[in-house]
């Protein structure tokens, strides 16, 4: 991550930075000793001062808020290094507190700190504000390898809680040295310098460059990045795969889970998995869900663009627990417009053959459970997986599950696991990509995905008629 660049000769004091009439707008602070509250160029900031231990490689701050009011916001705020790089090593070297500002959604009405937490160690906590509410979270890392000192991106995490009643994914357990906690200050700490920004509301980023918007011309083709490879996958960087999305639930208090993947195949539909949508005991409707675009990562602050859906349409034929016909057609309250980052992928056609033979190489990818025990992984990744017989998958999985509307495709180690569903089965012809299936069904072994075994991917060749016929512009 790039730190923050500095205005020179600007020395914020308190009593600069904060009136009387101002500072009655303040919440609480829970633990003055690592923040406070900076009033700047009529607008609210948050400063974090927090000493790190130089032993660990990544020392990961995440700094919880709430908000007043219930909020649905594509921009919750940001947690970046006040020092430049070089003031940064050399404070982690001799271990005096890291200096970090807060940019909140709305500068004008500062949120609420409800926690600080370093490296799993929660350096303090308050009460969230009674509802209607919506809870902030924001997450930094810095890795302290030697040389270079790099800067890893800010936001990660599989859930960003827009809404603190939403049910936490559960995390892997570590074991976490114990840290010294920073005793409470009884000195005025120096003030760190700020740089000015113009606009706090928002994040300045490059817009991307329309290209093409002819749905034959540019779809399966990538732009920005061409790839080379999600359980023991390869990494995807932005601009590879441009048309796999992120799909998210908006919970009660506006929270956004992350909880499948899916395929954009024209400026206004994503074709998913409706298991994602809907089992027995789950029915979750449009308006709740919400399509994260131009991403490789499912950090929802980071560069790309978000959707609401306005409509689904599930496969008349889709029954709950099989593969043959587990698609739903997302559409997207607003269309999109193709760029390096967000590009369709091709529908299956005539041209390539029905059938594919035992041992045709594949491409599966998205964001499911890795082989370190993630429930999800914060980038992408992508593996090959080959197609196996249907005499072969029926030996190998479940009978039942073999219908004639799937393919079965394997590759020992590595494949889709849990949250991958949704995702797509594709191939790649002359740089060119295709969408073959859907990622629908897996065999679990000791509370994981058994890789040993094939995974059942609807076919989208199979249904391609139900598709053109269906999906929107």
């Amino acid at each position: 991550m790039e730190s923050a660049l500095l205005l020179s000769g600007i020395l914020l004091s308190l009593n600069g930075l904060i009136s009387p009439i101002s500072a009655q707008r303040l919440p609480n602070i829970a633990c003055p000793q690592f923040f406070e509250y900076l009033f700047y160029n009529q607008q609210f900031i948050g400063h974090i001062a927090v000493r790190h231990d130089p032993q660990y490689e990544t020392n990961e701050l995440v700094v919880e808020f709430s908000q007043y009011g219930a909020y649905q916001w594509s921009y919750v705020g940001s947690l970046t290094l006040m020092d430049s790089q070089e003031v940064t090593k050399s404070h982690l070297a001799n271990g005096e507190p890291i200096n970090y500002r807060v940019d909140f959604p709305i500068p004008s009405d500062p949120p609420k700190l409800t926690k600080i937490t370093l490296n799993n160690q929660v350096l303090c906590s308050a009460a969230q504000y009674p509802p209607p509410k919506t809870a902030i979270t924001l997450r930094h890392s810095l890795l302290s390898t030697t040389v270079p000192l790099a800067f890893l991106d800010s936001r990660r995490g599989p859930q960003w809680d827009l809404g603190p009643s939403i049910p936490a994914v559960k995390q892997p357990d570590y074991t976490i040295p114990q840290i010294q906690v920073p005793a409470p200050r009884t000195t005025a700490r120096p003030r760190p310098v700020v740089q000015q920004q113009t606009n706090l509301n928002r994040r300045v980023s490059p817009t991307p460059v329309p290209i093409d918007q002819t749905l034959t011309t540019v779809c399966g083709r990538e732009r920005a990045v061409t790839t080379p490879l999600i359980f023991q996958g390869e990494q995807l960087q932005r601009g590879q795969l441009p048309w796999l999305v992120g799909l998210f639930e908006r919970g009660t208090d506006n929270g956004l889970i992350f909880f499948c993947g899916g395929s954009l195949i024209s400026s206004s539909t994503v074709l998913s998995a409706a298991h994602c949508f809907r089992l027995p005991g789950r029915d979750l409707p449009a308006d709740r869900a919400v399509v994260s675009l131009g991403r490789n990562t499912i950090d929802i602050i980071s560069e790309g663009e978000l959707r609401e859906v306005s409509e689904l349409l599930f496969h008349d034929a889709y029954e709950a627990f099989s593969a043959n016909a587990d698609m739903v057609l997302v559409r997207l309250a607003k269309k999109v417009i193709f760029n390096d980052y967000i590009v369709p992928i091709c529908l299956w056609n005539e041209n390539y053959p029905l059938q594919l033979p035992a041992g045709f190489k594949m491409y599966v990818a998205g964001w499911g459970a890795d082989e370190n025990g993630n429930v999800n992984t914060q980038f992408s990744k992508i593996t090959d997986t080959n197609v196996v017989s249907e005499s072969d998958c029926l030996r190998e999985t479940v009978r039942s599950l073999v219908q004639p509307n799937t393919i079965c495709a394997k590759r020992a180690g590595a494949g889709p696991c849990a949250s991958d569903g949704g995702g797509g089965l594709m191939l790649r012809d002359n740089n060119v990509w295709l969408l073959r299936g859907v990622i629908s069904l897996g065999l679990q072994k000791n509370n994981t995905c058994d890789l040993s075994r094939p995974s059942i991917y609807t076919d989208v060749a199979k249904h391609i008629a139900w598709l053109r016929q269906n999906m929107w512009e």
